[in-house]
């Protein structure tokens, strides 16, 4: 054959296989078909998508939170879907070689409903003009048709799409199996459920987009099974039930939008892999049951602490790479300094930013101490969001990282989570809030406790596009002392003091229960202890006389002082059985309480102790394990929170430790359990609701770009254990980072009709929308989680 006839046929035999494809390479790529149930199947289409170079290569690499185009860039398919026609079933057309209803000349869809977002966000240069970003969007579809005649199990089908659909397939084939076919509509815990829990949560439900909620009233009574991963086996578990109208949700928000079945699985106990199947409707995703199913998540939380972290070198080999810069005065960056100011949350000048004041480091420089002071000697600490300041409101990260631990009677000890601390002979989650603890008495000036580190100068480049002075740079500012932040200091170290107590480090209990005593007595001695004043925690707020009372009680089991108890029964909030421990934007005394409640001193006022006792779990009932029977989503959460992602089910928790009573302590952990089912992916976007790259859980899907830090940095993805805020509302009127509404008016239908809970777009560059703090979103996950693994590992947790 010659070369000329060889290369011909080539060219021939290539053709036939292009046209036999039919694929248009220049258009929308159809990503997956799906079916929803016998009724519905759905079709997933993406314009093009905004992807990121992660070398770690460059000076702007391993930085984290710069503004770099050359970071990002578009892939782009083609002519876009055309939305103007692609609803109209003329352009669609299903047949099947085995179902007699669609031979032939096949059928077309009934009715044809969409669903548009945007699915990523390429941040460009700088506009001076405009003064913001210039950025291009690129945008994914969802197209749900309406079968004419119900699919039959293991028939065959072809969808056949029109050419002016602009799609880059012109056919797509497909088994209806609801054995094998993963449906949408079925919501599960992704990570998986405790053996013996009381109950094994999974919701059907689906919103069609403009075609509104799917009504699955007849499918009430379908059978339901588990099927085993491995051997296919199938054990009949129930049969679908009503569970909830469609209603507002958490914080009054429609969640979900649609009225929930349950398909739950509660007596099934098997360890092994599985997925759910319902009749008529398809196959969960893939979950797991055994008893420490929690220790992924719980892990996965709390390395999201660890990459909050600032000051934390990669020693020791942690990958990812933490923070950068360090912000280690005198070391890293060698110029870094720390002034200390006469401003604190509580001065006139406070408010005068018309700001949040930490993130205004240049009202701090005007107002340095006489002499320039520097404290040289603070680090560590917990970031706030993607900036660095580090306020007392985050004091709270170090009470919630020790309730479980204090809880479980120091049984949560595991020493091998990925911390630079692990393998210590000190369990993890004390090591994280230790971190947080030692920051606070690091930054001690004069003997008093600051309130806090300002964010750096130069931090926020819409501020400073032009000239920067150098001999600023890496300079950060210390707020003046307060009576609160010695209390606080005081609360920290005595809590962290008993921690060491349970685990038998009496060395390093003595060590932090003096440094309680000293800020106690010195806080004591004030003028004005600021008893009355008021400090945010996130989503929470607490008193000077809070963190007294809170002090004093750990003091007290620390020292078996009774003068610490007595502080404990004057300070209490709590005077009678219904009493409230916890109170937005008034107190919080909850911390305080268990160290009441779990001491082994002496109990003198056996009155309060019983008061309080029956008042954590009468609120627990009435704040949050009612809404388990209320709510569509199910979930437990303090209706106070403002973030949908939030979970603050501390007093449940509490109340589970505490309780003698079987059925009240089994209703407890219902409540715990359907709480964590939610942020582990049983909500409508079946998605662990924080980043997971890197760990155990990458594979699960979860929250993939939001604005965090572990850009670039050589690792996949982002930092993990994040929870993004999800928030869909303005922050701000001029720059895009701080306005969801230019996300949220891409989409189709208008975004009111949505679902709250489905408003999460895949974007590195929309603070107001995926920011986080550690103190808001992240700590009351981690003790939830933690709490949570150490019932999975105690079995009689569970029966008692």
């Amino acid at each position: 054959m010659t070369k000329k006839k060889f290369i011909g046929k080539i060219s021939i035999v290539l053709l036939v296989l292009l046209l036999c494809s039919f694929v248009n390479v220049h258009a929308s790529k159809l990503v997956s078909v799906k079916v929803i149930d016998k009724e519905y199947i759905m079709l997933h289409f993406q314009d093009g998508e905004v992807k990121f170079v992660d070398d770690g290569i460059g000076p702007k690499a391993f930085m984290h939170h710069t503004h770099d185009q050359t970071n990002n860039y578009i892939v782009r398919y083609g002519e876009p879907l055309n939305v103007n026609v692609i609803q109209d079933a003329v352009h669609w057309k299903i047949r099947s070689v085995n179902d007699l209803n669609y031979k032939a000349e096949g059928k077309r869809p009934v009715e044809v409903f969409r669903k548009s977002k945007v699915n990523g966000q390429f941040e460009g240069e700088y506009n001076v003009e405009k003064q913001d970003f210039n950025y291009k969007y690129t945008h994914e579809h969802f197209l749900y048709l309406k079968m004419p005649y119900d699919m039959k199990a293991g028939k065959s089908y072809t969808v056949q799409l029109a050419d002016d659909l602009n799609s880059d397939k012109s056919t797509v084939n497909f088994i209806y199996d609801n054995h094998e076919n993963i449906s949408e509509a079925i919501h599960v815990n992704l990570v998986g459920y405790i053996n013996d829990a009381p109950i094994k949560a999974a919701d059907l439900y689906f919103w069609l987009g403009d075609g509104k909620y799917r009504d699955y009233k007849k499918f009430q009574g379908n059978k339901v099974w588990v099927q085993n991963e491995k051997t296919k086996q199938n054990t009949l578990v129930g049969n679908v039930q009503f569970g909830t109208k469609k209603k507002k949700d958490i914080h009054g928000y429609n969640m979900i939008n649609s009225p929930v079945w349950t398909a739950d699985f509660s007596n099934f106990n098997e360890p092994g892999y599985y997925k759910l199947v319902i009749e008529d409707v398809g196959c969960s995703h893939t979950f797991e049951i055994r008893n420490n199913i929690y220790h992924n998540p719980y892990k996965v939380s709390l390395l999201g602490f660890l990459y909050m972290r600032v000051g934390q070198d990669s020693t020791g080999g942690i990958w990812p790479v933490p923070r950068r810069p360090l912000y280690i005065p005198g070391k890293s960056p060698e110029d870094t300094r720390v002034y200390v100011t006469n401003l604190h949350p509580y001065s006139p000048l406070w408010s005068e930013t018309g700001r949040d004041t930490w993130d205004v480091p240049e009202f701090f420089k005007e107002n340095i101490k006489e002499g320039m002071p520097q404290n040289n000697q603070v680090k560590g600490g917990h970031a706030d969001a993607l900036d660095w300041d580090r306020h007392l409101g985050h004091v709270s990260i170090i009470y919630d990282l020790l309730l479980p631990y204090i809880l479980s009677d120091g049984k949560l000890s595991d020493d091998n989570m990925g911390l630079p601390e692990s393998g210590n002979g000190i369990p993890d989650i004390i090591d994280e809030a230790r971190n947080e603890v030692d920051f606070w008495l690091s930054a001690r000036y004069n003997g008093g406790y600051s309130h806090g580190i300002s964010n750096p100068m130069y931090h926020n480049y819409f501020d400073h596009v032009g000239e920067i002075d150098s001999t600023w740079l890496n300079v950060l500012f210390q707020a003046d002392n307060t009576p609160i932040a010695a209390w606080a200091n005081a609360a920290n170290a005595s809590m962290l003091a008993y921690a060491f107590m349970i685990q038998g480090n009496q060395k390093l209990m003595q060590t932090y229960c003096d440094s309680a005593l000293i800020a106690f007595k010195y806080a004591s001695k004030l003028d004005d202890p600021m008893l009355d004043q008021m400090q945010s925690i996130g989503e929470a707020h607490m008193r000077g006389r809070d963190f007294r009372m809170t002090a004093a009680a750990y003091l007290y089991n620390l020292t078996g002082d009774s003068q610490y108890e007595d502080i404990v029964f004057q300070e209490s909030v709590v005077k009678h059985p219904k009493s409230e421990i916890v109170k937005i934007n008034h107190f919080n005394q909850l911390w305080g309480v268990v160290a009441y409640l779990k001491t082994k001193r002496e109990v003198h006022y056996p009155e309060l102790w019983e008061n309080m006792k029956k008042a954590v779990c009468y609120h627990a009932k009435n704040k949050e394990v009612k809404y388990i029977f209320e709510r569509p989503s199910r979930r437990a959460t303090d209706d106070d929170a403002y973030f949908k992602t939030t979970q603050h089910v501390q007093r449940s928790i509490v109340a589970h430790a505490i309780s003698e009573d079987k059925n009240e302590k089994q209703t407890f952990l219902k409540a715990l359990i359907l709480e964590a089912d939610w942020g582990l992916g049983r909500n409508p976007l079946n998605m662990i609701e924080m980043t997971t790259a890197t760990t155990e859980l990458q594979e699960k899907r979860s929250i993939e770009n939001m604005f965090t830090s572990g850009r670039d940095d050589g690792a996949p993805g982002l930092h993990p254990g994040h929870t993004p805020y999800l928030n869909t509302f303005d922050w701000s009127t001029v720059l895009t980072e701080g306005m969801p509404s230019v996300l949220t008016s891409q989409g189709y239908p208008d975004f009111n009709e949505w679902p709250m809970a489905e408003g999460y777009f895949n974007s590195r560059y929309m603070f107001a929308h995926s920011e986080f703090t550690p103190q808001q979103s992240m700590r009351g996950k981690t003790a939830l989680y933690a709490y949570l693994y150490f019932i999975g590992i105690n079995k009689t947790q569970i029966d008692n």
